[in-house]
């Protein structure tokens, strides 16, 4: 009898290499799956195609946020809330409006110089330009190759509006933003505590309007310490820079100074950004590796320290955000609204949070987020 085994039939199937996993308890109705992905997709219409309602909604809602404060403030010594939350409305824009007159002139004059910074760039990346002029030219041989072989194309030139059209139309567009958002913020100043007492008063369960109650005043105490917190940080963080490049020479250190401050709203994208800002204006001004790399550098250990040590020390574990959720909703609320859209990612990331922290079916999405 020989010792080899016998191979078992090719029709048994093989053993699992693995336990095979358990079927859910609580399996989803397709239906109801279908109806909320519908629900999804709707949403993501309304907020792309109403950004321009939302837009100054949401952002005149979060100011209302930071600036409530102040308004409870003014109210205890003796000031009415309609009269106090003109004020801050007064006061916030009228310094804005100042900081835009005192960096037009600046600003003006980078804008006016970027034929000449080009120039320059040109020049200091001699053989970048080379390589580009000649795929440039590769390309344009293999158009010609290809126009020869298909005969004479016609050109057909769509003339749409001119430069001077398109900036009366974003300036005018941008004023009357402006407009709304001013009153926007201030009934949400004078009259948004009541409008949400009255919201909440139509509630038949008490307990649901204690809930609710307490779930508001917790969005609008943690943002407002929250967005209080990141802004004196990001205060000093631009005045922090506007002294380095001052020390370092660099033209107009103030706009940089408040570019940064503004931009540092946006986490990671806004910091490499500056940086790069920094190394454009720093190749255009010095000469020399050593003073070309200083000023980015100086600013990338600026960052660094503020970003790693001093907000984590400073905001602690109130609004712990995920850094992964954090980046995916500058994504898209960038995608979504442009510039304004990532600069109010964080701060609508930390109410969504909080929302869902207070829900118990939404408590894993709330953890999933910090």
């Amino acid at each position: 009898m020989s010792d080899r085994t016998i191979d078992p039939p090719l029709s048994e199937p093989p053993e699992p290499v693995t336990e095979p996993l358990p079927p859910a308890k609580t399996p989803r109705d397709p239906t109801q799956v279908a109806v909320m992905g519908l629900f999804v997709i709707a949403v993501l219409f309304t907020l792309y195609f109403g950004r321009d309602v939302l837009l100054p909604i949401m952002l005149a809602l979060i100011l209302s946020f930071l600036l409530r404060p102040c308004v409870r403030g003014l109210y205890r010594l003796g000031l009415p809330e309609g009269l106090g939350a003109a004020v801050m409305v007064v006061m916030v824009f009228g310094l804005g409006g100042f900081a835009v007159y005192k960096l037009a002139a600046p600003a003006a004059e980078w804008v006016n110089r970027m034929p000449r910074v080009v120039h320059e760039l040109e020049f200091k990346l001699g053989d970048i330009r080379e390589g580009i002029e000649r795929a440039r030219e590769a390309s344009r041989q293999l158009e010609k190759i290809a126009s020869d072989q298909s005969g004479p194309a016609r050109e057909v030139v769509v003339r749409g509006p001119s430069l001077a059209e398109q900036v009366l139309q974003q300036a005018e567009a941008f004023i009357a933003n402006v407009v709304i958002l001013q009153v926007l913020l201030y009934f949400f100043l004078a009259r948004g505590r009541q409008s949400l007492e009255a919201l909440i008063g139509t509630m038949r369960s008490v307990d649901d309007r204690i809930h609710y109650a307490m779930v508001a005043a917790t969005v609008q105490q943690n943002i407002a310490v929250y967005l209080a917190t990141i802004t004196v940080i990001n205060f000093f963080l631009g005045a922090a820079t506007a002294l380095a490049m001052w020390l370092w020479g660099l033209p107009n250190a103030a706009l940089w100074g408040t570019m940064v401050g503004l931009i540092n709203y946006i986490p990671f994208i806004g910091p490499a950004v500056m940086t790069a800002v920094l190394f454009l204006v720093s190749a255009l001004t010095f000469e020399g590796a050593f003073n070309i790399f200083g000023p980015p550098l100086t600013f990338v250990a600026l960052t660094t320290l503020e970003g790693n040590f001093l907000t984590p020390m400073i905001v602690g574990r109130r609004l712990a955000l995920n850094p992964i959720a954090v980046f995916i909703s500058i994504l898209f609320w960038g995608w979504m609204w442009g510039i304004p859209g990532a600069l109010l990612a964080v701060p609508i990331l930390a109410i969504l949070k909080i929302l869902f922290d207070a829900h118990e079916p939404l408590k894993p999405i709330g953890a999933l987020l910090g």
